[in-house]
């Protein structure tokens, strides 16, 4: 939730993550990956990046997820496998486009996929998007490889062969596997990212069948559509711009299920601030999805903690 961090690993950790996901999700370089994710963040690397240097696998680049530009895109192959987050998958759906895709593999990651989104989507045109949980620290966790849709909302599928789960502090899910990095830049007393072992901040059990399902979380990073925003680095932002005498930033759910959360910014402004002159002087520092949607110089609520302001936010009181 503070400042991001440098993770280390060795070669063979991120050839035992690329190999795994290769094998599991039966990837192959005769199926192109259609990129309409970010290369530089840990799911896209693994899934498209590192299956095109290590097995071949061909990448089809889109260079935006455009309902039309993606048809344009499948019209040139026989099948494409697509990793992407729950929102490019909705927009699809609404576009109506997912029916005449040839796609041989739907993957979604990096927010909450809901229930209702994979069965509308499997009613309406017998695509089964399959689940995928993984963390930058070890790389893939678990996958849905069911083919049909869940039945309950926190499954994230089973777990990918050499991987181990178990319950660790706090009831935070501690994984194992031979994935898992060295280590951190910069250690935080509560980490664990040694030997072959990461202590995630996924509240999580796991079922019969070697089902995973996980519950909740107790990090404070914000996560808006699959993007991980540290509310650190938005409130020195903010303050950066000397309109601002203080300021808290939380994520509170959001109604939008595949938008999973939203950012909410508790200020105290010096005198004549606008939050569209905030809004204006932060432009250069943070990118348009890092903005707080909702605003509140309300003095009564510095008092509270993240927990209780998210239950006002839930029960609709502020």
């Amino acid at each position: 939730s503070g400042v991001p961090r440098a993770i280390f690993f060795e070669d063979r950790q991120v050839i035992a993550d690329g190999d795994r996901l290769f094998h599991t999700m039966g990837l192959s370089p005769e199926t192109p990956n259609l990129a309409v994710i970010s290369l530089a963040h840990s799911y896209g690397f693994s899934s498209v990046v590192l299956q095109m240097i290590l097995h071949g696998v061909p990448v089809c680049l889109a260079a935006v997820p455009f309902p039309r530009v993606i048809e344009e895109i499948c019209r040139g192959h026989e099948s494409v496998v697509i990793p992407a987050v729950p929102s490019i998958w909705r927009a699809w759906h609404r576009a109506g486009i997912l029916g005449s895709l040839p796609v041989k593999l739907a993957v979604s990651a990096g927010a909450p996929l809901s229930l209702l989104l994979e069965k509308e989507v499997f009613d309406a045109s017998g695509l089964k998007i399959h689940n995928f949980y993984g963390a930058s620290e070890c790389g893939g966790i678990s996958f849905d490889s069911t083919s049909t849709p869940r039945d309950h909302t926190d499954i994230v599928g089973t777990l990918l062969p050499g991987v181990s789960v178990r319950t660790g502090a706090m009831g935070r899910l501690l994984v194992e596997s031979d994935a898992v990095g060295t280590g951190y830049d910069e250690l935080r007393k509560d980490d664990l990212l040694e030997d072959g072992s990461y202590l995630t901040r996924d509240i999580a059990f796991l079922a019969p069948a070697s089902v995973l399902h996980v519950s909740g979380s107790t990090g404070g990073a914000i996560n808006v559509s699959g993007r991980k925003i540290s509310p650190s680095k938005v409130e020195a932002a903010l303050m950066a711009t000397g309109l601002l005498r203080r300021v808290r930033v939380f994520g509170v759910p959001s109604p939008d299920p595949e938008r999973f959360e939203e950012i909410l910014a508790l200020y105290e402004a010096e005198a004549g601030t606008t939050i569209e002159g905030l809004k204006l002087a932060t432009s250069s520092r943070l990118e348009v999805w890092e903005l707080p949607r909702h605003w509140y110089d309300a003095p009564e609520l510095w008092q509270l903690d993240p927990a209780a302001l998210k239950a006002k936010w839930v029960a609709k009181q502020l």
